[in-house]
């Protein structure tokens, strides 16, 4: 016997069990269950722009916590939603009950559901569901030293044009001062993308508080005159090696933007080429990062760097909504 439990809120003790659920998951299925956004928003809070849904086995004191789904409402867009089953309670049907618990929840603009890993599993319960694939975002990788089979790659000196050196400088964040310039940065960079240019200021400072955190690795490009910031690139180390390693800390580039008035001036390029260096200059073996496949001009500069493509996660959704 089972049951769905939908709220707003968890209490500490529901907090834990979707924590032992994802990491169950993980180990299971070699691939994160849930995005750190839906990791952030579990032990943080919803802060009202989303919805948990508790997938109980068992009555009474004896329920056990089968799987669980989360749902972020963004403005103007469908909700965007992933969802999870525990290794032990697969072949029940909770999968399904959750999918369509989200379906039955969702705002008017529909509901766009994320599946990690491109998995069989998943492509096989979105089918039963009626889903359709709708987008893709790609996971790359690249090696930052060499292997039994290449070189490490090179990694070109950062070089800025005369007219954006003229106006600009990059330097490290600072933690303080520059919040609230970096969301309208990141804001303007990503207007086309919900999921990174809707981040909010209690967002940040959530990010800011986790274990892996440091603003030495967060690059910005900034006029000193003004603190006016053009772009960024925000760099991450994953101390479990993000299933690149076993257990070996490797790099993410976590994002790169740059505001819309300075695309086209190489400003992207330099900026990654920076926290690139930074990694490999920490001793990192490896470095990753995810783009959605259709940014073309996004994967021909990683590729122009020699990433390579790894994994990729993808969504579906419902034709017509």
């Amino acid at each position: 016997m089972s049951h769905i439990l939908t709220t707003d809120t968890l209490d500490s003790e529901q907090v834990a069990a979707v924590l032992a659920l994802a990491e169950a998951v993980r180990e299971a299925d070699g691939v994160e269950a849930l995005s750190e956004q839906t990791l952030l928003r579990v032990r943080h809070g919803a802060l009202g722009r989303a919805r948990f849904h508790l997938a109980y086995v068992g009555t009474g004191r004896e329920a056990t916590l089968g799987g669980f789904a989360f749902a972020e409402v963004s403005t103007g867009e469908p909700d965007s939603a992933e969802l999870a089953v525990a290794p032990s309670w697969r072949r029940r049907g909770l999968g399904l009950r959750l999918l369509d618990d989200l379906f039955a929840n969702a705002s008017a603009r529909g509901l766009r559901v994320w599946a990690h890993g491109d998995l069989e599993a998943a492509r096989a319960l979105a089918a039963s569901a009626g889903l359709e694939r709708m987008r893709a975002l790609w996971k790359m990788r690249l090696p930052l030293r060499a292997t039994d089979s290449s070189a490490a790659p090179e990694l070109p000196e950062p070089r800025l044009s005369p007219e954006v050196a003229e106006n600009l400088e990059i330097r490290t964040f600072r933690v303080g001062s520059d919040e609230r310039e970096w969301l309208r940065t990141n804001a303007r960079a990503f207007a086309d993308h919900p999921e990174q240019g809707g981040i909010t200021l209690d967002d940040l400072r959530q990010r800011a508080q986790e274990e892996w955190f440091d603003p030495a690795g967060f690059f910005v490009a900034a006029d000193p005159r003004s603190g006016r910031i053009a772009g960024y690139h925000w760099t991450k180390v994953h101390a479990d090696g993000a299933g690149l390693t076993d257990g070996e800390p490797v790099g993410e580039v976590y994002v790169v933007g740059v505001d819309p008035a300075w695309q086209g001036s190489g400003l992207g390029r330099a900026l990654t080429l920076v926290g690139l260096r930074h990694l490999r200059d920490r001793g990192l073996p490896w470095v990753l990062l995810y783009v959605d496949e259709e940014n073309r001009p996004a994967v021909r500069l990683y590729r122009s760097l020699g990433f390579e493509l790894w994994e990729s996660d993808v969504m579906y959704g419902r034709a017509g909504g």
